[in-house]
């Protein structure tokens, strides 16, 4: 096959360095066989590495030789001769010297079958897969250099092996380990996409890499001092700790990458909350959803080995029952082992969660979970983004190729798409076509993806018009028939209970009633929805015949809403103001509230600036009041379905948003002016503890947050409210004492300055100009644009500076209080506030800003971040709270981890121009600028290392690498 390439003579050769570098061969002997055999640790550790191998290496390995092994090595250096590409292969002459005696010695003294085919099979695998690439073959080389060092030369000791057990049981450690190595450096260098992740993945296996030479070490101490019984007692005892704490260790350090890595995603867990919602909604109607599992396009996507398209989009009418079909599929799929599932649901309210990047965060936050060896990779590219959250939507497209790559097969669910901005559905549907296109080009079938939405024009022309190699969508359209079936289960059960609740009510008044239901339905669940749950909610048998009768029986969704909102204002009279107050903040709120904050938020006194919690919250739950118009998940409180904002706000008359956006801009900013605000007079600190337990905190995180979000959207509906709505004098008179409160407390922001009035918010707040806040407004707005203006990273700040210390003292009182609190005090906290995550980013765009942190350490590495985003990846580095840039990070690198920096320079793509280099390696070929360089390069091809660390005794070829080196010593005295 290379008739020109060099090959062994000798029936048992083992190679060495000349000079200058280049193998050579020379021959060993070894004893006779005697009759062992390997312990149960030993097979079990064949086993589980055998059962790792595909049937292929397994046969590869199984007749792989050393005299082999050595020929390909010969190969592989005649061919980098060749191309004037050689590393310094000589390196590994120590360790093929051990291994050789090693496995000659096993093959005596262990004798289990085919034992030595896993000492030359995996290095010739590994040495032939990265001698591809030099970075991977230099880091491999190196890695088996340092092996070698942790070896015994066992010839020597044959004897003691004959009369010495110890000795045996020293060498199935050893075995052991190599095996392990071998075991996990070949997971770097299998798969199509090695070379992509390989600089990840050997990161992530120092930790792992320094235990099994630390264990090689024992061993090799173990058998030099030739084992007696007390020390191979020691010696057993020592590495059974040191083998769980390196387990532990290891464990360790996975998990704060893991949590480092979901925190930088910042998903949370609503995904999961919400499809386990939905999951409970099915069991209790299990015969809905079987339908669309006998549709023959779902079937073909979801079962064929090649589907006629890995694209499927479900459309359907709003109220169809879409989200519900969509668990359905989402567990179908995950319940095919082949395949890891990753699914988004695109209705619920929140920060940047709705867009191209949120969705795929979403996605990949879960693909991650299900298979986690992609941790390596994930971490990498979040330490080297410099986003303390993932906000880039290129980073987040090559995290999710990345994804693509794996072994496993993958199936997508997005539903809900079209609540997306159409901006971010265009950007996210090319993108996935793209992908999709180029994973069915190489393996067809390995990424299906299924989108759920309503038949809407553009989402139609991005699936069937893309740049890119065409995938035509099977497209499923929901009919009227297609769920008929599931809304008659479904308002059968429900009428039954409510048959069972107002006797007499006889089966001919069921059918009537069920009949009628899902006639006027026509395929809307929702409208069944909202139908059932609002009479099951009559207070009385009259009031539930008059529901039924076929004149007031809603014909639309419009009149289901009505009829809810009529019951409400009927059944509950004294409960209806706060009820519709409550509705119109879920309308009008720029995030989700959760309960807590919206009880605060109702017991909010602006005459007296309290909380006035026992007096003014609601007794019963909005839920227990409003029924099916609201959803509850967790503590977050939201509308049932996203047309009911708009039936609530546009087809009936009882939520006025221009009222609301001025009820919520006026709240914001009273509360914002509160005594737990105050800044000029300093607060005792048992007073503002007083001030903490009565819940004056409560509804800081969104006031701090949004407050000008709210005082925007009143300049953009102001008009509108002036014009249409009877109580606008008390809206705006309530709106000018809270500007006028709001102006007077932080007024040191000098908001009055005529050189920051901006000329466009006097026109954009034109229509007030009639009111006497006026020119505040104008002072407010142009405050509020030109802050924005300063760009993205100026608003993740708080712009008022005395409310920004407001806020950090309360929190800071917050977190030291929170975990001596007990009794009920500690219950008193629980109402207003989440003791389990007390620690908060201090960033307002930041989803941590309300969410928050268990621990400090947590939150503190979390803000590091966003001061500081240029991570140094060594754990227990001194570095670790960060650099504010690339540059500050790379000079630590090279100061304190230059085995490190070698690396990463290696991989830096950056061109810079060079001096005209005219010293030229005789073996490689390559030039230097000056001859002193020449001459340390030619020293490493040799193998010389002249510059010995006198702390440790490592030996480096160039001065500098020395001086690198001694900078850690000098760094932990």
């Amino acid at each position: 096959m290379h008739g020109n390439t060099p090959t062994s003579s000798y029936p048992n050769s083992q190679i060495s360095r000349t000079s200058t570098g280049v193998i050579s061969q020379q021959s060993t002997l070894v004893g006779q066989p005697i009759n062992a055999t390997g312990s149960d640790a030993l097979d079990a550790a064949v086993r589980k590495f055998k059962a790792r191998l595909t049937g292929t290496d397994l046969t590869a390995f199984r007749s792989t030789t050393y005299e082999e092994l050595c020929r390909e090595i010969l190969r592989i250096q005649y061919e980098q001769e060749q191309t004037k590409s050689m590393v310094n292969l000589g390196r590994i002459q120590s360790f093929l010297e051990a291994m050789d005696q090693f496995s000659k010695t096993i093959e005596i003294f262990l004798n289990v079958s085919d034992m030595v085919a896993f000492v030359w099979g995996p290095i010739k695998f590994l040495l032939l897969t990265a001698s591809t690439v030099t970075d991977s073959f230099e880091t491999l080389l190196e890695a088996y250099c340092e092996i070698g060092e942790q070896l015994p030369l066992l010839q020597e000791y044959e004897k003691l092996f004959k009369e010495n057990p110890y000795m045996i049981q020293a060498l199935e450690l050893i075995y052991i380990d190599i095996l392990e190595f071998h075991q996990q450096a070949m997971r770097f260098f299998s798969g199509s996409r090695w070379k992509k992740f390989f600089r990840a993945m050997w990161k992530d296996f120092d930790t792992k890499f320094g235990g099994i030479k630390k264990s090689l070490s024992r061993h090799k101490d173990l058998v030099e001092r030739r084992a007696t019984i007390s020390q191979y007692r020691v010696y057993r005892e020592d590495m059974g700790e040191t083998k769980a704490k390196l387990e532990e260790l290891v464990v360790e350090e996975r998990t704060k990458k893991l949590v480092a890595v979901k925190e930088w995603f910042a998903v949370g867990s609503i995904q999961e909350e919400d499809h386990s919602k939905f999951t409970g909604i099915r069991e209790k109607y299990k015969d809905t959803g079987k339908w669309i599992m006998k549709n023959d396009n779902i079937k073909d996507w979801m079962d064929a080995d090649n589907p006629a398209t890995p694209i499927v989009w479900l459309t359907g009418m709003p109220g169809a029952g879409k989200t519900i079909l969509a668990s359905s599929l989402i567990d179908a799929c995950k319940s095919k082992t082949t395949y890891i599932t990753s699914y988004f649901y695109c209705h619920y309210e929140g920060q940047g969660c709705n867009t191209a990047v949120g969705v795929l965060k979403g996605l990949i936050h879960q693909l991650l979970s299900q298979y986690p060896d992609m941790l390596p990779p994930c971490h990498t590219k979040r330490t080297g983004s410099g986003e303390p959250v993932l906000r880039s939507l290129q980073l987040a497209k090559k995290l999710f190729e990345d994804f693509c790559s794996i072994p496993k097969k993958i199936f997508i669910i997005i539903d809900g798409l079209d609540e997306c901005e159409q901006i971010e559905r265009k950007q996210l549907l090319e993108f996935l076509i793209e992908i999709v296109t180029q994973c069915d080009t190489s393996d067809p079938g390995k990424l299906r993806v299924m989108v759920v939405s309503r038949d809407y024009v553009d989402i139609k022309r991005a699936l069937h018009s893309s740049s890119v190699a065409k995938i035509v969508p099977n497209i499923v359209s929901m009919s009227e028939a297609d769920n008929r079936h599931d809304i008659h289960s479904y308002v059968r059960i429900w009428v039954d209970c409510i048959a069972a609740k107002n006797e007499p009510f006889d089966d001919e008044a069921k059918e009537y009633l069920r009949n009628l239901t899902v006639a006027r339905a026509k395929g809307m669940f929702l409208y069944a929805k909202l139908v059932m749950e609002n009479l099951s909610q009559q207070p009385t048998r009259g009031d539930l015949l008059d529901a039924i009768s076929e004149n007031n029986f809603p014909e639309s969704l419009k009149e289901a809403y009505e009829r809810i909102v009529r019951r409400i204002k009927r059944t509950f009279v004294v409960e209806w103001p706060k009820a519709k107050k409550l509705l119109g903040w879920m309308v009008c709120a720029q995030r989700q509230l959760t309960w807590r904050e919206i009880q605060v938020a109702l017991s909010i006194d602006v005459d007296s600036r309290s909380i006035e919690y026992d007096d003014r919250r609601l007794r019963n739950h909005i839920h227990d009041i409003c029924g099916s118009l609201v959803t509850v998940s967790g503590n977050r409180v939201s509308l049932v379905h996203s047309t009911a904002r708009y039936y609530l706000t546009k087809a009936t008359e009882d939520i006025h948003q221009p009222s609301v956006e001025c009820e919520l801009a006026t709240l914001c900013l009273q509360y914002l002016t509160f005594p737990c605000f105050q800044i000029k007079d300093p607060i005792e600190k048992q007073e503002l503890r007083q001030m903490m337990l009565e819940g004056q905190f409560a509804f800081q995180d969104y006031a701090v947050a949004k407050w000008f979000q709210h005082v925007n959207a009143f300049v953009k509906f102001g008009k509108d409210l002036l014009e249409d709505y009877t109580k606008a004098e008390e809206l705006i008179r309530g709106l000018s004492l809270a500007i006028d409160s709001f102006m007077d407390q932080y007024h040191e922001e000098n908001f009055h300055e005529s050189e920051k009035i901006v000329a466009e918010c006097r026109q954009t707040c034109k229509s007030f100009e009639e009111q006497d806040f006026y020119e505040d407004l104008v002072s407010l707005t142009s405050h509020i644009y030109t802050f924005q203006k300063k760009g993205f990273e100026a608003r993740h700040k708080i712009s008022i500076k005395g409310l920004e210390e407001a806020l950090n003292r309360n929190r800071k009182l917050m977190e030291e209080t929170v975990s001596k609190l007990k009794g009920s005090e500690l219950e008193t906290f629980k109402n207003f506030y989440d003791n389990e995550r007390p620690y908060k980013c201090t960033k307002i765009t930041c989803m941590y800003f309300s969410e928050g942190f268990k621990d400090a350490k947590s939150k503190k590495r979390h803000v590091n971040i966003h001061d500081r985003p240029f991570q140094c990846d060594v754990p227990d580095c001194l570095g670790a709270e960060g650099f504010s840039n690339h540059k500050d990070l790379e000079k630590h690198t090279r100061s304190f981890h230059p085995e490190i920096s070698d690396l990463a320079e290696r991989f830096n793509s950056t061109h810079i121009k060079k001096t005209k280099a005219t010293h030229t390696c005789p073996l490689c070929g390559k030039s230097f600028t000056r001859k002193l360089i020449l001459e340390d390069h030619v020293r490493s091809h040799k193998g010389i290392r002249l510059n010995e660390c006198e702390e440790c005794g490592k030996a480096f070829t160039r001065k500098n690498d020395l001086r690198r080196h001694q900078k850690i010593h000098e760094r932990g005295k």
